[in-house]
């Protein structure tokens, strides 16, 4: 990884207390697979607006209060849902810093939580490679930061080819976000 990404990585003001992820990824898919028929289904992303709040005000996170945040001012958050669909699938909150992207928040729809209760397979990885595309989009090579739960950290390497670059904080770095970025778009 390059020094100076590393620098403002590690450098980097964490916003949001206590945002940490603790998302279980459960298999990198091409698209969203449904965990009983197995059949999968196309994806889109877009951009979460105001609109959106209705659908999400029973997940675990207050997404409105996050968005009220004027600490939040500069980050954006991406919706990922089935094609033609209206459903949220999943949500992850980003923000560009000067040479990477920095995750505040993810997460995946209540339904799609659980090992025996999800409806949908793929949804944390798909949600991790929107964050790796827009790094890729605004030219900083696919780095992506964020803060992770401790005891998810081996997960997240194994599962996103991430690393730790401090206590809590992790890292994927361009070859990691490459494989994330094609499996998914």
């Amino acid at each position: 990884m390059d020094t100076n990404v590393l620098q403002s990585m590690l450098s980097y003001k964490k916003k949001g207390n206590g945002l940490l992820v603790d998302m279980i990824i459960d298999k990198l898919t091409p698209c969203l697979t449904h965990r009983v028929s197995q059949e999968n289904y196309d994806t889109s992303v877009k951009l979460f607006t105001q609109s959106d709040f209705s659908q999400v005000h029973e997940w675990q996170f207050g997404w409105n209060e996050i968005f009220s945040n004027l600490e939040f001012q500069n980050a954006e958050a991406y919706k990922l849902f089935i094609k033609g669909q209206n459903r949220i699938e999943g949500l992850i909150c980003l923000e560009p810093d000067e040479n990477f992207i920095f995750v505040h928040l993810v997460e995946s729809a209540p339904w799609n939580i659980g090992s025996t209760t999800k409806e949908f397979i793929g949804v944390g990885a798909h949600l991790f490679a929107v964050a790796c595309k827009k790094s890729f989009e605004l030219g900083f090579d696919g780095y992506v930061c964020f803060e992770a739960k401790t005891k998810l950290m081996n997960h997240y390497q194994d599962s996103l080819g991430a690393y730790r670059i401090s206590s809590t904080r992790m890292a994927i770095d361009t070859e990691s976000a490459r494989v994330l970025v094609a499996t998914y778009f």
